[in-house]
């Protein structure tokens, strides 16, 4: 008998329903030999109930010719008679406690199945729930990535404002750099996160090419230029090469927009 396929995408559950055919396989086994028992059982009490029978017309008879007794295959009828009620009651003594280790058997069948079925929903249960778990965290970082992104973006615009509105000496963290982390070094400043910052989904009512030539309008050196005479004398090299690392990330994505 071949085994039986599930569709069923989940492996706990798959592993638990052909555990459940094979035990079901089993207790069919189980009763098919138990009805093949019960039946020869029945089958020899028949017989000895035959011979019991024959026996007793025997002695009603008074006949105890030698034609009588070798249908019964005995010599005596009395004797007969009680050799038949011993085998009828050994059989039934054996067909009992045949019947009681079956019973046995299937019980423990049954309360393994139970066992490992407990064990595998249990299992599932806790993948499922730990699932979810996952997905309300995930969903939970996912809005505060968003909301600091986004409050990110709400800052470098205000800083910008800012920046046109005052004549201050500047240094290099007060370089409304675009990424969403305020630079601290030089190193913070890659072309990765800028790509990251200027391509956001949070501006959906521009096309890509919209926000990459609207960054570097900013970026351009002749307009920020002027910003750039404001930087302290220490921190303008690094600044510099700052822009320069944003102008050519911008200009590599324009580029790309374009094809």
């Amino acid at each position: 008998m071949a085994t039986p396929q599930y569709a069923d995408t989940n492996p706990w559950q798959h592993v638990a329903k052909t555990y459940a055919w094979m035990l079901e396989q089993q207790f069919a086994r189980m009763a098919e030999e138990n009805d093949e028992t019960v039946q020869w059982i029945h089958q020899q009490q028949a017989r000895d109930a035959v011979r019991e029978q024959a026996a007793y017309r025997i002695v009603a008879s008074g006949h105890r010719g030698r034609h009588a007794a070798e249908d019964v295959h005995y010599g005596d009828p009395y004797a007969a008679m009680e050799e038949s009620a011993r085998r009828r009651r050994r059989w039934q003594r054996e067909a009992e406690m045949m019947l009681e280790e079956e019973m046995q058997r299937l019980q423990a069948y049954r309360r393994e199945s139970e066992r490992h079925r407990e064990a595998f929903e249990k299992r599932r249960l806790e993948e499922e729930q730990a699932r979810a778990r996952w997905e309300r965290e995930r969903e939970a970082l996912r809005i505060r990535r968003q909301d600091a992104e986004r409050e990110a973006q709400s800052e470098y615009e205000s800083r910008w404002a800012e920046l046109s509105s005052t004549s201050e000496s500047l240094g290099f963290c007060d370089i409304p750099w675009p990424t969403f982390a305020r630079p601290r070094s030089l190193d913070d400043v890659t072309t990765a996160k800028v790509t990251r910052f200027v391509l956001s989904p949070l501006h959906p009512g521009e096309t890509r090419r919209e926000k990459v030539r609207n960054a570097l309008r900013r970026w351009h050196p002749d307009r920020f230029g002027r910003v750039l005479a404001r930087v302290d004398a220490e921190d303008r090299e690094m600044v510099e090469e700052g822009v320069g690392i944003v102008v050519r990330c911008l200009n590599s994505l324009l580029e790309r927009e374009s094809q």
